[in-house]
C-alpha cells in the first residue's frame, strides 16, 4: 500500500513539473512502465504464431522485414530512491523479452548482415531446472502448458542444451525459447542462457491477451508423447506435388523400400550409429535394400534425427541442396520412408530414413560392346579347329578336352555378357563375376595351348 501511495505521489509530481522537462519525464515514465516502447519483430518466424512470419522470401530478407511492433516495458525499470529500488519488474515464466549482447550482435551480423538482438520467451527463471525430452520442455520436472508454441511436441535439444540432460539455470540468467521451436535460434544453441543484464524490454505474460487468438488448444498435447510424427504417404504426396510443378514424374511409395528404410532406422538407433557408412552397425543401404527384397539399379538414402510432420520434413529436406537434388532427381522412381522411434542411452530419439530406388541405363561404351563381339567371333572360329584334333594320335587328349571345355565356357559367358551389353542393360552380379573371371579363363587357355603345341 505504501508503494502504491508513493507511486501516485510520483505521478502527481510529474504532472506538476509539466512538459518543460518532457525528455526527463518520458524516461521517468518509461522506467515506471507507464509508457511502453514499440519493439520491432522481424519476419524470421521464430516467435510464430504469437507474431507473424514473412512468407515467400529468403531468411535474410525476412530478418529485415518488420511484422509486428508490440509495446513492451523497459526492463528492469523502476526507480532508485534513497538506495531503495522501487517498481522493479520481476520476470515471470511466459514473459516475452528483448535482449541484446555482444554475442547476439555477432550472431545476427554473421547470419543476417545486421547486428542486433533477439526476442524470445522466458521459459525458466534463475535457479530453475530444465530438461528437454521427447519433444517437451520440463521445468522443475513438470511439463508447462504452452499454448503459444507453433506445434505440440516440438522442443528438441541443441548444441548448448542437448536432449535428456538436466540443466540448472544460473542465478543471473534465464532460459529462453522461441515459440516456433523448430525454427528458433535460442538458449538450446549458441545463445545459451540469457543474462538478466542483457534484457532491455519485457512483455509480461499477463499483457499478452491480444495475441492469444493466435495460440492453440493444448489439451491433447501429451497424447503425442513417444509416438511417430511422420506419415509416409502424406510426405510422398507433398513431395510429388513439388515434382509435378517442376515437370518431374511422381515417385511411387514402395513396400520393400519402406522395409529397407525401417531396417536401417532400427539398426541406427540400436547401435547409435548415424553414419552413412554404417561403421558400427554394418548394415549399409545396399545390404538393407537386398535384405528387404528390393531389386533395382540405383539407390540413395537420406536420414535425419528429430520429430517432423510431413510439411516440416519436406521443408527441412529442401533446405539443403544435396537432399533437395536427390528428392527431385529423375534417376529414381520408387521411394520408401520410415520414422523409427526408440530410446538411445535412455533418451527418446526418432530417426526418419528415406530410401530412393530407380533405374538408370548403363550406356556402355561402344568399344566395350564390340570387344565382346570380337571375342565371340574369335572363339566361334577357333573352336572347330581344336575339336577336329580329337582323333589325332599324338595329342594329349586330357589337355585338349580341358582346352575345348575352357573355350566353350568362355564362349557361353561372352554370349551372355554381349547380349546384356547390346541391350544396354545392367549386368547381374553373376555376370559381373563372369567378366572378372574371363581373364583367368584366358590365361588358363593360353597355357593349355602352349603345352599342346610343344
Amino acid at each position: 500500500m505504501r508503494n502504491f501511495v508513493l507511486y501516485l505521489l510520483l505521478l502527481a509530481l510529474v504532472a506538476v513539473i509539466g512538459f518543460a522537462a518532457s525528455p526527463y519525464v518520458g524516461k521517468f515514465l518509461f522506467n515506471l512502465g507507464v509508457i511502453r516502447e514499440e519493439v520491432p519483430i522481424s519476419g524470421t518466424g521464430s516467435m510464430y504464431p504469437t507474431f507473424p512470419k514473412s512468407e515467400g522470401v529468403s531468411e535474410q530478407e525476412a530478418s529485415n522485414q518488420t511484422v509486428a511492433q508490440p509495446e513492451m516495458r523497459r526492463f528492469p525499470g523502476g526507480l532508485n530512491i534513497l538506495g531503495q529500488s522501487l517498481f522493479i519488474y520481476k520476470l515471470q515464466r511466459g514473459d516475452i523479452i528483448e535482449f541484446e549482447s555482444d554475442l547476439t550482435r555477432k550472431i545476427t551480423k554473421e547470419k543476417y548482415g545486421t547486428d542486433t538482438g533477439f526476442v524470445k520467451r522466458v521459459i525458466a527463471l534463475p535457479g530453475d531446472e530444465i530438461e528437454l525430452r521427447d519433444g517437451f520442455v520440463k521445468v522443475n520436472t513438470k511439463i508447462p502448458d504452452e499454448p503459444y508454441t507453433a506445434k505440440p511436441r516440438s522442443t528438441y535439444g541443441g548444441d548448448s542444451i542437448p536432449d535428456c540432460q538436466v540443466k540448472k539455470v544460473p542465478v543471473d540468467s534465464v532460459f529462453v525459447l522461441g515459440d516456433n521451436r523448430k525454427a528458433s535460434l535460442d538458449s538450446r544453441f549458441e545463445i545459451g542462457f540469457v543474462k538478466l543484464s542483457d534484457i532491455h524490454h519485457v512483455l509480461p505474460l499477463n499483457e499478452q491477451d491480444p495475441f492469444k487468438k493466435n495460440w492453440r488448444d493444448t489439451k491433447f498435447d501429451q497424447e503425442f508423447a513417444h509416438t511417430s510424427t511422420t506419415d509416409p504417404q502424406d510426405f510422398v504426396n507433398l513431395l510429388n506435388q513439388v515434382r509435378v510443378e517442376k515437370n518431374k514424374t511422381k515417385l511411387k511409395l514402395n513396400d520393400n523400400l519402406i522395409k529397407s528404410s525401417k531396417f536401417r532406422g532400427d539398426i541406427i538407433l540400436d547401435t547409435d550409429d548415424f553414419s552413412i557408412e554404417a561403421t558400427r552397425s554394418g548394415l549399409t543401404l545396399e545390404k538393407a535394400v537386398r535384405q528387404a527384397g528390393y531389386r533395382n539399379i540405383v539407390f540413395a538414402e537420406l536420414f535425419t534425427r528429430g520429430y517432423y510432420d510431413s510439411d516440416e520434413l519436406l521443408e527441412n529436406m529442401f533446405e539443403f541442396p544435396q537432399t533437395s537434388n536427390l528428392l527431385l532427381s529423375d534417376e529414381y522412381q520408387d521411394i520408401g520412408l520410415s520414422a523409427v522411434l526408440a530410446d538411445v542411452n535412455n533418451c527418446p530419439t526418432q530417426v526418419i530414413v528415406i530410401h530412393l530406388g530407380g533405374f538408370k541405363p548403363p550406356n556402355y561404351q561402344k568399344v566395350d560392346i564390340e570387344s565382346w563381339k570380337l571375342l565371340i567371333d574369335n572363339l566361334v572360329e577357333i573352336l572347330p579347329s581344336w575339336e577336329s584334333l580329337k582323333n589325332a594320335e599324338s595329342i594329349d587328349r586330357d589337355k585338349l578336352d580341358a582346352l575345348i571345355s575352357l573355350l566353350k565356357t568362355r564362349l557361353n559367358n561372352a554370349q551372355k555378357i554381349y547380349s546384356r551389353l547390346s541391350r544396354n542393360e545392367w549386368l547381374t552380379d553373376e555376370e559381373n563375376a563372369l567378366v572378372k573371371n574371363d581373364n583367368n579363363l584366358h590365361t588358363q587357355a593360353e597355357q593349355l595351348i602352349s603345352e599342346l603345341n610343344k
